[in-house]
């Protein structure tokens, strides 16, 4: 009776690790087949949303870019319930988009971890910074992810430095509208 229990549980083993190889997991770090480039033309924007650290609401701020084919609009927000407090617009033409498109690309901006349990950000980083990245098209959500300031958990397997440089030099005067912020990058 022991050796048959024995070989069942073996056998019980050996599917189960065959079974872990194929599936993969599930929460690798994948490369989305999205280029960034083909939505030149249709839509598409690329959206950085940097939410700061988690403190009491009339001191909280977040500042979100949107980058499209005709214009960058900057939006820095007070409180959770996001109370603007400045807003900028600012033109945009294809070449520029072209350009930035490009350079989002090169920086990883589309490899994200495929894993469901992280999509929520909120309350990873209370003392930081969270960076919420996404890509839109036409109202679909093409490409979402998330990285911090303190390292560790994210969904986000690009150049984090390198993309938000990317967004904050799209706003020609970002520093001035940031002024007197708690905002820590």
């Amino acid at each position: 009776m022991r050796y048959i229990v024995g070989f069942l549980v073996t056998i019980g083993l050996i599917i189960l690790i065959i079974v872990l190889l194929f599936r993969g997991g599930g929460g690798g770090v994948t490369t989305k087949q999205v280029k960034l480039g083909d939505y030149l033309y249709s839509g598409g924007t690329a959206q950085l949303i940097i939410d700061g650290p988690i403190v009491a609401d009339p001191n909280h701020r977040e500042v979100q870019i949107n980058v499209s084919q005709n214009s960058v609009d900057f939006t820095l927000y007070q409180g959770y319930q996001q109370t603007v407090v400045r807003s900028q617009t600012y033109p945009n033409n294809q070449s520029a988009y072209a350009v930035f498109l490009q350079a989002l690309q090169h920086a990883g901006f589309t490899q994200t971890t495929n894993d469901k349990s992280l999509y929520d950000e909120r309350g990873y980083c209370p003392s930081g910074d969270r960076f919420i990245y996404t890509f839109t098209n036409n109202g679909d959500n093409i490409v979402r992810s998330w990285s911090t300031s303190c390292g560790g958990t994210s969904t986000f397997h690009g150049v984090p430095g390198t993309v938000i440089t990317l967004f904050k030099r799209q706003v020609p005067n970002y520093n001035d509208l940031i002024k007197d912020t708690n905002l820590n990058f």
